[in-house]
């Protein structure tokens, strides 16, 4: 009998690209404000998205959305974020692949693919997202590999050189960016995931999983450039995969990198329009064999 479940590990895997796959879109933003304290303004945004997880995590449990006034309300929220992401997505496509490509044809190609995309169940897309986080293994440690080469400890920069505001408000929009997708996990059914007990060790060791690659990413990019270039440039994290394309053999993986990341965001605005389809059609809800 086929199992219908989730898979723990199908569900840690969509977690992580949950975390993880804006952060090329919205890093650039933060730099810009918390300046040289941008890792402190990552690392308190963390904290309170490991606090806030745990309420996520409790919520989803007993969570049912009846209401059609709630369930509207809801999906405009999350209508309002695929808009905002898609567009996002769009400029950094342009701006990073293909800048003499027109804005709207890309932005409607990047549409029919999440459409496309959506019309797929959860456990496809959480089998999706399982299948890119065996990819994202070698990947990540080939990027780390041909970024060290680049890496200068002059950058090394004093902290606390601005404003406690200024690292507050980072961490804030870090907290913003990073906790919006990952509460669309509370309309997951948690009965319809295999390992019950064992689901929050999972999707905690997910998070932090996910925190640390940007982190990782981020102090890539920190010992890589001045902090001049970074808030001068739309999206400094491609300043991380450019440098391996003067690295011997790895230039050549700069591009399966750079594709890879397309893909990462991609699930995140396919599921938003399959959570949007359950809340309004009710649509996607899994057919478990008990």
């Amino acid at each position: 009998m086929v199992n219908k479940k989730i898979g723990l590990l199908q569900l840690a895997s969509l977690t992580f690209f949950l975390t993880t796959s804006s952060f090329p879109l919205f890093i650039e933003k933060i730099i810009n404000i918390s300046k040289e304290d941008t890792i402190i303004s990552i690392i308190l945004g963390s904290v309170l998205v490991i606090l806030l997880f745990k309420v996520i995590l409790k919520i989803r449990k007993s969570l049912k959305v009846e209401k059609k006034s709630l369930k509207i309300i809801i999906s405009l929220v999350y209508l309002s974020f695929f808009i905002y992401l898609i567009i996002e997505s769009t400029n950094f496509i342009k701006s990073s692949f293909l800048t003499s490509g027109n804005f709207y044809s890309i932005l409607i190609l990047l549409l029919l693919m999440c459409l496309v995309a959506s019309n797929k169940s959860f456990k496809e897309l959480t089998s999706l997202s399982l299948i890119l986080s065996f990819i994202f293994i070698p990947l990540f440690i080939i990027n780390i590999i041909g970024s060290s080469f680049s890496l200068d400890l002059t950058y090394l920069r004093v902290p606390f050189s601005n404003s406690i505001l200024s690292i507050v408000k980072g961490s804030i929009l870090f907290f913003t960016y990073e906790i919006i997708p990952l509460t669309l996990l509370l309309f997951i059914p948690y009965k319809e995931i295999d390992g019950k007990k064992k689901q929050d060790k999972y999707l905690y060791l997910a998070l932090i999983v996910g925190i640390l690659v940007i982190l990782i990413q981020y102090l890539l990019l920190y010992f890589s450039s001045s902090i001049n270039l970074l808030t001068n440039y739309n999206y400094p994290f491609m300043l991380v995969i450019n440098s391996l394309s003067s690295t011997f053999l790895l230039g050549r993986l700069s591009y399966i990198i750079s594709f890879y990341l397309l893909f990462s965001l991609l699930i995140t605005l396919s599921l938003i329009i399959c959570i949007i389809k359950q809340l309004i059609w009710n649509k996607y809800t899994l057919k478990t064999q008990d």
